[in-house]
């Protein structure tokens, strides 16, 4: 099952959100990025399958491929990107924890030399609209089509020369020759009120997304030039999908109905006609049928976007000395990235099924890029506590998305808009971190903090804070566990709560849910879930 199918199954079955609870002919004169709101009253869509069944289908699912820096895999899913040096996931985020925890094994008598973890996570998160693609839909049946430009002197974004297929069905008109003008109007004004509430509200909080990764890093611990070494390749997936809103459609009621009078010259038989109002609303007649739809003419679009990437890297660690009572860890990672980027923007009157389109952007036209990356760390190690920091992304690699063809569109506020996303930068990130520790490392608490945020390649903001403790048995039949509680202090400002337990010291499984709730079908679910799957070995 794709990530893309799961999300249409997820939206499909709630209500949809059709209330114009406020005037969106203001609110659609103020520019609206794609931004989520955390905090929304209203109903959200989300998976009709249960969420950890629908979390494993997609881990599972073919071609497991979000960078592992947003959502750590394995046990760090939990305790957050820190070292808690228990088991061997420790050792995979800041680039001198390899050298830390090798000293502390040595120490013991522990003559492990060589580990690796693999972990498949993956995690999917819905926008606050019922119904998304259905929505979505719905709301472009109200727009018209981009004409094609085939030399006419109206060119691209003037109103179809043919009756559209679809529209606001404003009612029926029974005297074609003097028909009530002012009525006609009132209902298109009513309608459109309706279409810009929906389309302000996917604009604002309407975005399906998820990601996979699957991550195999190994470490060695042999005194290799000293110190501890570390390698490995990631392949992770995204997806997503979101609206951006133009901002200028206009409509004055008493304007429109001094046009629509001194244009309406209409007879019982005529064909169907199309008068172009003033503003960005046209009127479509068919005078034998009496049937009148209101089309609004505006370069409002859906965007699509995915990525695949291939990152390999390789770390150094090692201790430089003593600082009164604790010992002084730094490291190194240089990371090859190899990135498949795919990017399509098609405007809301154009959209005949969104379902489709955004399960076909798998299979849509991808830019390959490649870039180099580095990441520092240091790390301060006593008996009871420990201190930390890690510099991802140093040189700060950009790469291209495919352009987005712009043709048809005339707003330059939604052409900047397409432009503004038409590349990614791994952004240079500051993660802080102190852990403390009990007698023979037996339980711990952690805290870990992004010190800015960063993007990832759908865009979204991550600046992640972390809270974590541990529990380890060090018995084979007894499992370790650890309880987590992590939020994003930026973009969507979602917090997740965190489970995880590995048993039989090999197999690890941890969840991360959401803690605000959703309600599908009457029943509450979380909005966001995350699942990491894996296995360590250690020689």
């Amino acid at each position: 099952m794709t990530a893309a199918l799961m999300f249409r199954r997820g939206l499909q079955r709630s209500s949809v959100w059709k209330s114009a609870c406020y005037d969106p002919l203001v609110i659609a004169n103020r520019r609206h990025a794609g931004a989520t709101s955390a905090h929304s009253k209203i109903r959200h869509g989300a998976s009709s399958v249960a969420w950890p069944w629908a979390i494993a289908l997609t881990v599972f699912g073919h071609g497991v491929s979000a960078a592992p820096v947003y959502q750590p895999p394995g046990s760090n899913l939990t305790y957050g990107d820190v070292t808690h040096g228990q088991r061997l996931s420790s050792g995979t985020g800041n680039p001198a924890a390899a050298a830390a925890d090798a000293a502390r094994a040595a120490d013991a008598g522990d003559e492990r030399r060589f580990g690796t973890v693999v972990s498949a996570v993956a995690g999917v998160e819905f926008g606050n609209v019922d119904e998304f693609f259905t929505t979505l839909d719905e709301l472009s049946g109200a727009f018209a089509s981009t004409p094609p430009d085939d030399g006419d002197p109206g060119g691209p974004g003037d109103p179809p020369a043919e009756p559209p297929d679809d529209g606001i069905d404003i009612g029926r008109i029974v005297d074609i020759c003097c028909p009530d003008l002012r009525a006609l109007i009132d209902r298109a004004e009513a309608g459109l009120k309706t279409r810009l509430a929906l389309l302000t509200l996917i604009s604002v909080d309407g975005y399906a997304k998820g990601f996979r990764s699957f991550d195999v890093p190994v470490i060695t611990s042999s005194d290799i030039a000293g110190g501890a070494w570390t390698f490995g390749v990631n392949w992770s997936d995204s997806v997503k999908a979101y609206g951006i809103a133009d901002p200028t459609l206009t409509f004055d009621r008493n304007d429109a109905l001094e046009d629509l009078e001194n244009q309406y010259d209409l007879m019982p038989g005529d064909p169907v006609t199309t008068i172009d109002l003033v503003g960005d609303v046209d009127l479509v007649f068919d005078p034998r049928l009496g049937n009148v739809k209101a089309v609004l003419d505006n370069d409002s679009t859906l965007i699509t976007k995915a990525s695949r990437t291939t990152e390999v890297w390789l770390g150094y660690s090692r201790r430089i000395g003593t600082i009164k009572s604790g010992d002084l860890f730094v490291g190194a990672e240089a990371k090859f990235f190899d990135l498949d980027l795919s990017r399509v923007g098609i405007r809301f009157g154009d959209i005949k099924d969104s379902e489709a389109l955004f399960e076909s952007i798998r299979d849509a036209s991808y830019r390959s890029d490649s870039g180099f990356g580095a990441d520092f760390g240091v790390l301060w190690v006593t008996d009871r506590y420990q201190l930390g920091a890690t510099l991802t992304n140093v040189n700060e690699p950009t790469f291209e998305y495919p352009a987005v063809d712009v043709a048809g569109y005339r707003e330059v506020a939604v052409i900047d808009r397409l432009f503004q996303d038409q590349s990614y930068t791994m952004t240079r990130q500051l993660k802080l971190e102190g852990s403390v520790f009990g007698s023979n490392r037996r339980w711990s608490a952690h805290l870990g903090l992004d010190a800015n945020e960063a993007e990832d390649p759908m865009g979204d903001s991550f600046q992640w804070l972390t809270l974590s403790s541990g529990l380890s048995t060090n018995w084979a039949w007894l499992p370790d566990f650890r309880f987590g509680f992590r939020r994003n202090l930026a973009g969507s400002e979602l917090g997740y709560l965190a489970i995880g337990a590995t048993m039989f010291r090999w197999f690890n499984v941890d969840l991360a849910v959401e803690t605000n709730r959703v309600t599908i079908d009457e029943d509450t679910y979380p909005r966001s879930a995350m699942l990491s799957l894996g296995f360590q070995v250690e020689f």
